[in-house]
């Protein structure tokens, strides 16, 4: 369950998928959306409806640099007391201690935080903002330092044709510096809000990441855990299906002609419906190759393990 808790940014990312400010909020308005006293009616209209399992998500902007966000927080845990409440946060305000040990008061708590490149010159081109890198690390380090048992810290990166080549060196960065995150995340850019304004310096397609990704295979054994998000199979070799994620809304995924036939459409993603010349591209086919595919029953992970068939 998704919470957008504030419109702005302090970071100005040229592949967000959110659109111009202003823009509208849940309530189809532009301001005063997003008042405390706004969102703590939102919050209850919530209630009713979120299973044991979901996890609370808080998003924006940058859901952290809302004026009483510790507020705001407190109640959703007071709302929700057994669900995971997951930050997604670009992670520069926790580069202040108290703020950081504030927000780590929360039990059954996951950080999300974006790091889009391996140096500071990378980084910050890619948000567009200075010292955006040093106080993202230096967030990291803060809650790495004092988080507890019951609470989980992710490292999200976009791949992007601002970053994809950096591959290698992102994960080695966080291999060296950040060994005990939970898990990596990967995820191919979505055509959206400031992606599609910045498409031609943002956007590539699946073929380009292929081989950077093959670059990183080492990295998947290494660290804790590493996902793939928004890849359609075939656009992987199978050896990283295992690490493949569903976490696209069905309205905004398609599937073409091409994926009619495949045997493994049941597990596979889809295409995101933005992506361009997905019809005349030749990087969607049905998958020929015949593999024995270990299931999870999870709908979002669906494959555990896959091995060549080779009766076949």
């Amino acid at each position: 369950m998704d919470i957008c808790v504030w419109d702005k940014c302090n970071n100005n990312c040229s592949m967000c998928t959110n659109p111009d400010k202003p823009w509208l909020s849940f309530d189809g308005k532009s301001e005063g959306s997003y008042e405390y006293e706004v969102l703590v009616e939102r919050i209850k209209r919530f209630k009713s409806k979120a299973a044991s399992d979901d996890s609370i998500i808080l998003t924006g902007g940058e859901p952290t640099l809302h004026p009483r966000f510790l507020d705001v927080l407190k109640f959703i845990r007071k709302t929700f007391p057994k669900q995971e409440i997951r930050i997604l946060t670009n992670g520069r305000r926790f580069v202040y201690r108290d703020f950081a040990e504030a927000v780590l008061k929360t039990d059954n708590l996951n950080l999300a935080v974006s790091l889009y490149g391996p140096t500071s010159k990378i980084h910050d081109a890619i948000t567009r903002t200075k010292n955006s890198f040093e106080q993202t690390v230096g967030g990291l380090n803060n809650i790495l330092a004092r988080r507890g048992a019951d609470q989980s810290v992710e490292i999200r990166t976009v791949i992007s044709k601002l970053s994809y080549r950096y591959l290698d060196q992102i994960l080695s960065l966080i291999k060296v510096y950040f060994p005990s995150v939970d898990r990596v995340i990967l995820i191919f850019i979505e055509r959206e809000g400031q992606a599609i304004k910045h498409s031609k310096s943002v956007s590539l397609s699946y073929s380009q990441v292929r081989p950077y990704l093959e670059k990183i295979y080492l990295f998947f054994s290494l660290l804790k855990e590493v996902r793939l998000y928004h890849f359609p199979l075939c656009s992987l070799d199978s050896k990283f299906w295992p690490f493949v994620w569903r976490t696209l809304p069905e309205k905004e995924v398609t599937f073409i002609p091409s994926c009619i036939q495949c045997q493994y459409k049941k597990y596979c993603l889809g295409i995101h419906k933005d992506y361009p010349n997905k019809i005349k591209s030749k990087e969607f086919k049905s998958i020929e190759s015949n593999f024995i595919v270990k299931e999870t029953n999870d709908f979002y992970h669906p494959i555990i393990k896959v091995t060549k068939n080779n009766d076949f």
